[in-house]
């Protein structure tokens, strides 16, 4: 990976006069937009972590797969904190209100148990991305406060939507989403403020605060290969193209019916008069529905991820019976 702090529109010559955070901040929005999933046209994209989040189709294993990622990259800033603890110059970014890894490991306790610690592995994209953070916020102070910003300030900026969505889809309290609470922080745009603040008059000379808005460039491309890795992983489809054929040859002929209540009730579309299951993956079953005599997509999920052929009847079972009392008024 590669950053350049001296192409268009992002940080050159003639800029120094700029408030150290305005450059900052001019410097990485492409890249800060990139992570968006509202960035991009839907038909561009393939649904990521961030797009699962708010449209509730990430699932909860999902959703502690990330978190466990999360916890080694934090483990590996928090690590480099201790280092610069009362240093001059990155000695004010080190703030314990800040410290996420304590809520990491109390979350992945409730999410996978007392024994998450041997059921976590980072993925490859996460192990360069915590090993990029050690090789330079260790010795480098500069390299310290590149990171412990581009994480921090974004987590109480966008990852405060982050957690009210986690708490809504998984019916959370602190439990399992403590990550996104920072209780000693009563508001954060004054802490971002004065953050900012902080960030405008370090003491840094100017090839370093270069190399500092290199760096944070470099930790938004680490974090969206992160996120990449998440959202190939959780977009693998488990079942065969033969497998998918067979069960919707399946509710097609032989569960016609019910795969129409399917469609009325927890497809959303009670005036249906036709339907048909078209595909199926980890995350849910994708049917043709007839409404009005106009034919639309739609999409039911699972209750939970599916990995296997044999979990899907019980799931096409719940859907059903479901539905039918929800077309009942049961």
């Amino acid at each position: 990976m590669t950053a350049n702090p001296t192409a268009p529109n992002e940080v050159g010559a003639g800029e120094e006069a700029t408030a150290f955070s305005a450059r900052i901040r001019e410097a990485s929005w492409s890249r800060h937009q990139g992570l968006d999933p509202t960035a991009a046209e839907a038909a561009d994209r393939v649904p990521g972590v961030f797009d699962r989040l708010f449209d509730g189709s990430l699932s909860l294993d999902d959703y502690t797969e990330w978190h466990a990622q999360q916890y080694f990259i934090y483990d590996a800033i928090e690590t480099a904190a201790e280092r610069w603890r009362g240093d001059d110059v990155a000695g004010a970014f080190v703030f314990d209100e800040l410290a996420r890894r304590g809520a990491i490991e109390a979350d992945l306790e409730f999410l996978i148990g007392p024994d998450w610690r041997e059921r976590i592995e980072p993925l490859d994209a996460t192990l360069r991305y915590a090993e990029r953070i050690s090789a330079v916020a260790n010795d480098w102070a500069g390299g310290y406060i590149a990171h412990s910003y581009t994480r921090y300030l974004g987590d109480l900026s966008g990852g405060q939507a982050f957690g009210k969505a986690a708490r809504q889809n998984y019916d959370l309290d602190d439990a399992g989403a403590g990550f996104y609470s920072f209780d000693g922080i009563d508001s954060p745009k004054r802490f971002k403020d004065d953050y900012r603040a902080r960030l405008d008059a370090v003491a840094l000379e100017e090839a370093d605060r270069l190399r500092v808005i290199e760096e944070i460039l470099l930790a938004y491309d680490y974090n969206g290969e992160v996120l990449k890795a998440l959202a190939d992983k959780m977009n693998e489809n488990p079942f065969s193209d033969d497998v998918i054929a067979a069960i919707c040859k399946h509710m097609n002929t032989d569960h016609a019916s019910d795969t129409l209540v399917m469609c009325q009730g927890a497809g959303d579309r009670p005036e249906a008069t036709e339907a048909s299951m078209t595909g199926l993956d980890a995350h849910g079953g994708d049917y043709v529905v007839v409404v009005d005599g106009e034919a639309e997509t739609i999409r039911i999920p699972w209750a939970r991820k599916l990995s296997e052929r044999a979990e899907v009847r019980p799931e096409v079972v719940r859907i059903f019976t479901e539905s039918q009392a929800q077309l009942s008024g049961a």
